[in-house]
Parts: C-alpha cells; sequence; structure tokens
C-alpha cells in the first residue's frame, strides 16, 4: 500500500495539493441537496392519505388502474409514496412518487421480478378512485412522513468515482487511516451522508460502491429499513433506486444488506 501511496504524494505534489485545506477545496463542490424522509410513528390511517406522503395506507390511484402485481400474478406490497411540493429533491415531472415491493420474491437487482417505481405527473381529484388493498398481503402500519431538507457527500468507498485527487490526497494525510481526513472534512461541511431514507443526493453503501454503469443516472431515492413502518429489507438492508434524467421510467434497482 506504501508504493500506492508514494505515487499519490507525487502526483499531488505536482498539482501542489498536500494540506487539509486543499481536501475541503476539493470536496465542496461536490455537495448536493438531498431531502431525508423522517418517518413518523405508526397511527391510524388518514381519510387522505392518497394524497400524501406516507408509509402504509391507501396509495394514489387513478381511474382503470388495478393494484400493481409481479410477473406472477400475485398483488405487490405498497411500501411508501411522496408527494412532491415542489420543495423535494425530486424530478420537476414527478408529483406522486410511489415504491411497491414483492417480499416473498424478495428481489435484489434490477434484472428480477418483484419491484415496481410508480409515477404520476399530476394528481388528478376528478381521476381519483380508491382501490383497496389485496387481502393477500400482510398488514401494513400507516406512517406519515415529514421531510428535513439537507445536504450529501459521497460516503468513502464512493469518492473516487467522483473526485479520485480527493481520495488520493486523503490517503496521503493520514496513511494508518487513509478515509479519516475526508470523514472529517465531510463532517465540517455537513455533507456526510447517513444510513437513512432520502430523495437525491448520493447513496451510502452497506457492502460498496455499486451504482449503475450509465454516469448519466442519478440517486431518485434511498429508502432504509424504517422501524417505525415495520418494514426491514433482508437483514437491515438499504434499497436504492436511481433513475435517468433524460429516460423517464428508466430505473436501476439495487438492493444492499448487511
Amino acid at each position: 500500500m506504501s508504493q500506492f501511496f508514494e505515487k499519490y504524494r507525487t502526483e499531488l505534489q505536482q498539482l501542489g495539493l498536500s494540506t487539509k485545506e486543499d481536501l475541503t477545496r476539493l470536496v465542496q463542490p461536490l455537495l448536493r441537496p438531498t431531502t431525508k424522509l423522517v418517518v413518523q410513528p405508526s397511527m391510524r390511517p388518514r381519510q387522505d392519505a392518497a394524497t400524501r406522503s406516507h408509509f402504509g395506507g391507501d396509495p394514489y390511484f387513478e381511474q382503470g388502474e388495478t393494484w400493481p402485481a409481479s410477473g406472477n400474478g400475485a398483488p405487490l406490497d405498497f411500501i411508501f409514496q411522496v408527494v412532491n411540493d415542489g420543495s423535494l429533491q425530486l424530478p420537476a415531472h414527478i408529483k406522486v412518487l410511489q415504491f411497491y415491493y414483492d417480499w416473498r420474491l424478495a428481489p435484489w437487482s434490477t434484472e428480477e421480478d418483484g419491484w415496481l417505481v410508480k409515477t404520476y405527473s399530476d394528481i388528478h381529484p376528478d381521476k381519483q378512485v380508491k382501490i383497496d388493498r389485496p387481502s393477500v398481503l400482510p398488514r401494513a402500519k400507516y406512517c406519515d412522513i415529514h421531510f428535513q431538507q439537507t445536504q450529501t457527500l459521497p460516503d468513502w468507498q464512493s469518492l473516487d468515482a467522483f473526485e479520485p485527487t480527493a481520495s488520493k490526497l486523503s490517503c496521503i494525510l493520514d496513511e494508518d487511516e487513509p478515509w479519516a481526513a475526508y470523514e472529517a472534512t465531510t463532517q465540517e461541511l455537513g455533507g456526510e451522508p447517513q444510513y437513512q431514507s432520502q430523495l437525491g443526493g448520493y447513496a451510502k453503501w452497506l457492502q460498496g460502491y455499486d451504482a449503475p454503469g450509465d454516469e448519466q443516472m442519478q440517486l431518485l431515492f434511498q429508502l432504509d429499513s424504517e422501524v417505525n413502518a415495520d418494514i426491514s429489507f433482508s437483514d437491515q438492508g438499504l434499497l436504492y433506486i436511481y433513475h435517468h434524467p433524460e429516460k423517464p421510467g428508466e430505473y436501476f434497482f439495487q438492493l444492499q444488506s448487511l
């Protein structure tokens, strides 16, 4: 490892980079706005749940739709929906964002059946209908979602993909703990990503950086296992959904667990 650090040091000297302040200047432009989903304690479902942001309860549907199902015809479980008031880190064309999942198939990646991202560009009260939750699905807790505007930076495992020079500089600032300088910098900038449910920003990976190969794809949302909603993906896992900003409806799905 020391031979790599010597190589890094030589490269960085040529660029005039050697200090913690240099690291901050490299990292700060990477900050991205993010909306944290704060899942509230479970409660009795609201009458107007279909037009609110929540876990469990009634999702928004329009005339002519049926409850989403897997390829085998089994109904998908409704996990959550977010209603965009314009202040959230969502594409402008998404008014309602929903996610459905099949607990029996328990998919882990894009190619597998059993997951669905569903969106609406607007809410139409004249078209809205109620579709009852299929009785074969497990009972779900209803939880309101509150939002917290924050910002994120890549986690240490992802840094090399976004700013390799910052990654090298962090290594030579503390050879015993190469990640330490970067993590201290992200805390100072208020951008250290947490294991949390969020819209936009950077993913925080449980088992290593595994973003889609298409660099144009961006994180749509990261969904953590949520105690209040009684939701756990595998062993306290996190679920990642990426979208293509120029190709609506094109999604990348990945699940990681401990």
